[in-house]
This record gives structure tokens, C-alpha cells and sequence, in this order.
């Protein structure tokens, strides 16, 4: 983000003629500020970011890009030192899931939700659920903020659950609202109440999926891969093989991020191997959603992240012709992404036209995360900048794309 950030700065410095020293005149900083910051050696002030996007005349594309630099500013200078609700910590996720580990082993079945309240909680959380894929977390997150701030304590007790389910969910939201470490809160309540309540295989998802996943949201594979191989190892005598593919998809994306392609490839094997070997009958609800779109998607990103991008467009086009169309948001971070590859692949006016498309989808959903993905395919298109079908794009992405979403504090319970 900074490195794209930078490059844009000067992109609209150079179209107007100005040296780094006449920039920084114009916004009352040192050349020396503005080289750094353009190449992306300092972290650029919200003052700066302003005073630059008011004097290159961007028309607000600057300044829109300041939730995604404070986000990057988080990840950077305090992974594991900051406090608040949007800093994610990865030392925080260590004892609840050691508290999980070394809770007793046996499996057991969660209590139904056989009673009034836990029933039509779970309707609303099923429609709520629904209401997420279409329209995004920012239409979606304050009612279930909403059902936290006061029905959490008695779904806990009559529905553990369902109520598993909304902080699972709140989890799930945040991460698309760009507020990692609400994130982590809402996940770890939510680990929290399985182990308490003897979910032993639901706290593994958490783990595996919903935490590991948070970890390499937020840059830390080696995180995530811990988280993998705990839940793996804490499940091994209770998980369906659905259960073990999802976990081990996770770990394969672990070893994606960092470079590990034999390791990587292992896993995704390993998962062909289990989902080969399961029977829906017998595997839990909750784990139903994860078919072959999904795992296409999955081992998209890893290629993504390997560079191998002939693979990964393969996979994005596999699993974008599986999804129902009414998986907007997924359908956004999937199209940007085989924009993203093409764009590396150097097939500029095939990636341009993909990511068109996906400006269509994320312009329907409130989503931070939809907005993250189709900032980072802009940025790897910046190399083509000059091209009049890429400037097209960056116009389409400017005046299509919603406003980044954000929480209001009364939205963090």
C-alpha cells in the first residue's frame, strides 16, 4: 500500500510537471519528505496525504486511500505491541488457544437451540448471514451488533451455539470492515464460549479458519500456521475429513505466503485426498459451504501468492463459475484478483477488462475489504499508468468505488 500510495503521488506530480522539491514547497515539506514518502520509506501523515491530494488536484483519490495506509501504519509499527479495537495482536490468540488444547479431548455434541429464543435467534442469524454476502458488513454489521450488545449473555446460556454463531459472524464482519483487532475480540469470545461449553471440533474451525485466516489477513503466516496445525492436532480424533480439508487449506495457505511451494503443494494434496474421502451425511452443517468453489479459491490465492499465475487464474475461473451470483463480495475479491494476475502476467488489456468487472461487484457491497482488494489490482497495474485503457480504469475505480466503510464507535460492543 505505501509503495502504490508513493508511486501515485508521483505519477500525479510528473503529469503536472512538478520535481519533488516544488511538491513539497506546495504542501510545506522537505524534498527530502516527499522522495521518502514516494518511495515508500516514510509513512505519510493524514496532514500530508490531504495537502498532497488537494494540491495534485486528485479529487479525493488520496485522501480515500487513508483507512488502508492507518491499516498498513498498524500492521507495520504495532502487530504486537498495540492496543485498541482496530490493532491486531497475534501473542493474543495464544493462551485461549492453548486453554482450548489442553481442555478435555473428548468430543461432544453442542446443545440444539430448542427453545424460543435460541430458534428465532438462529433465523435471524441465517438471514443475517445472507444479508452479509449480498450487500457486504457495513449494511449488515450494526444488527448484529445490535443482537451482541443485548442478547449475547442469554443465547450463551439457553444456545451456545447460535450464540457462537453471531460472534463468529461479528468476527467475520469485522475483518471486512477493516478493524482486524475487533476481529480478533469477537473470535476469541467466540473460542472462548466452545471450549467452555465442550464444542471441541467448532473450536478448531475457529482456530483454523476463522483465526488463522484473521493472521494472514494481517501479514502473519507464521501465525496462521501455528493456528492450523494446533486445531489439526487438537481435533485429530473427532475431525471428518470436510473438517481436516478446510484446516489443512488454511495451512496451505500458510506456506503460500511464505514462498514454501513443496510444502504448500503437500497440503493441497492432502486436502484433495480428504474431501475425496468425505460424505456429506456424515460431516457437520457448518462445514457444508466448503465445496469446490471454495477450495478453488483457496489454492488461487496460494498460486497468487507463489507467482504462479497461469495456476491461479485457472483456479479463480473455476471458482467464480461455481459461485452463486448472489456471493457479490466474493465475487469482487475473486475478479480483482484474476485482474492482479493478469496484470503480472503482463496481459494488460485482458486485465483491465476483468477489472472493470470487479469494480461492477464491489460497487454494490459496503466492504472494506472489497475496496482493500481493488486498490491493491490498481496497484498492480501502476507499471502500465500511462496506457489510455489502464488510466480508464483508475477513473472507473475513483468515481464507481464507494467510500472505504468504516465502524462508528457506537457500532464496537
Amino acid at each position: 500500500m505505501l509503495h502504490f500510495f508513493g508511486a501515485e503521488v508521483r505519477r500525479l506530480r510528473q503529469e503536472r510537471g512538478m520535481s519533488a522539491a516544488d511538491l513539497g514547497q506546495a504542501v510545506f515539506m522537505h524534498r527530502d519528505l516527499v522522495r521518502k514518502v514516494e518511495t515508500a520509506e516514510r509513512m505519510p501523515s493524514e496532514e500530508l496525504v490531504e495537502r498532497c491530494d488537494a494540491v495534485l488536484d486528485a479529487q479525493g483519490a488520496l485522501s480515500g486511500l487513508l483507512p488502508l495506509l492507518k491499516r498498513e501504519r498498524a500492521l507495520r509499527s504495532a502487530r504486537d505491541q498495540a492496543t485498541g479495537p482496530s490493532a491486531f495482536c497475534s501473542e493474543a490468540t495464544d493462551r485461549p488457544v492453548l486453554d482450548w488444547l489442553l481442555s478435555a479431548r473428548e468430543g461432544s455434541t453442542a446443545r440444539r437451540a430448542d427453545n424460543s429464543i435460541g430458534a428465532d435467534a438462529a433465523a435471524m442469524l441465517h438471514q443475517l448471514r445472507g444479508a452479509d454476502h449480498v450487500n457486504g458488513a457495513g449494511a449488515t454489521y450494526p444488527k448484529v451488533a445490535g443482537m451482541l450488545g443485548h442478547d449475547l449473555d442469554t443465547l450463551i446460556d439457553v444456545a451456545p451455539q447460535v450464540a457462537t454463531g453471531y460472534l463468529e459472524l461479528a468476527g467475520y464482519e469485522a475483518v471486512d470492515l477493516g478493524v482486524d483487532g475487533l476481529a480478533q475480540q469477537h473470535y476469541l469470545r467466540a473460542l472462548d464460549v466452545v471450549t467452555r461449553s465442550g464444542d471441541r471440533l467448532y473450536g478448531g474451525y475457529l482456530i483454523a479458519v476463522s483465526l488463522a485466516h484473521l493472521a494472514l489477513h494481517c501479514g502473519d503466516a507464521e501465525q496462521a500456521a501455528r493456528l492450523a496445525q494446533a486445531a489439526l492436532h487438537g481435533t485429530e480424533r473427532v475431525a471428518s475429513p470436510a473438517v481436516r480439508a478446510a484446516f489443512r487449506t488454511v495451512l496451505a495457505r500458510a506456506y503460500a505466503r511464505r514462498g514454501d511451494q513443496a510444502a504448500c503443494a503437500a497440503a493441497l494434496l492432502q486436502v484433495e485426498a480428504d474431501l475425496a474421502r468425505s460424505d456429506p451425511a456424515d460431516e457437520p452443517s457448518w462445514i457444508a459451504y466448503f465445496g469446490p468453489a471454495d477450495f478453488a479459491d483457496e489454492k488461487a490465492h496460494c498460486f497468487f501468492d507463489l507467482g504462479l499465475n497461469e495456476l491461479a487464474q485457472r483456479e479463480i475461473v473455476e471458482a467464480t463459475g461455481l459461485l452463486e451470483p448472489s456471493r457479490v463480495r466474493r465475487l469482487a475479491i475473486d475478479t480483482a484478483l484474476y485482474a492482479a494476475s493478469l496484470a503480472r502476467s503482463r496481459q494488460v488489456e485482458h486485465a483491465c477488462a476483468m477489472a472493470h468487472r470487479a469494480v461492477d461487484y464491489a460497487a454494490k457491497v459496503a466492504s472494506f475489504r472489497s475496496a482493500h482488494r481493488i486498490v491493491m489490482m490498481v496497484a498492480e497495474l501502476q507499471p502500465y499508468a500511462a496506457l489510455p485503457e489502464v488510466r480508464d480504469l483508475i477513473e472507473d475505480v475513483r468515481t464507481r468505488l464507494p467510500s472505504l466503510v468504516s465502524l462508528a464507535p457506537g457500532q464496537r460492543p
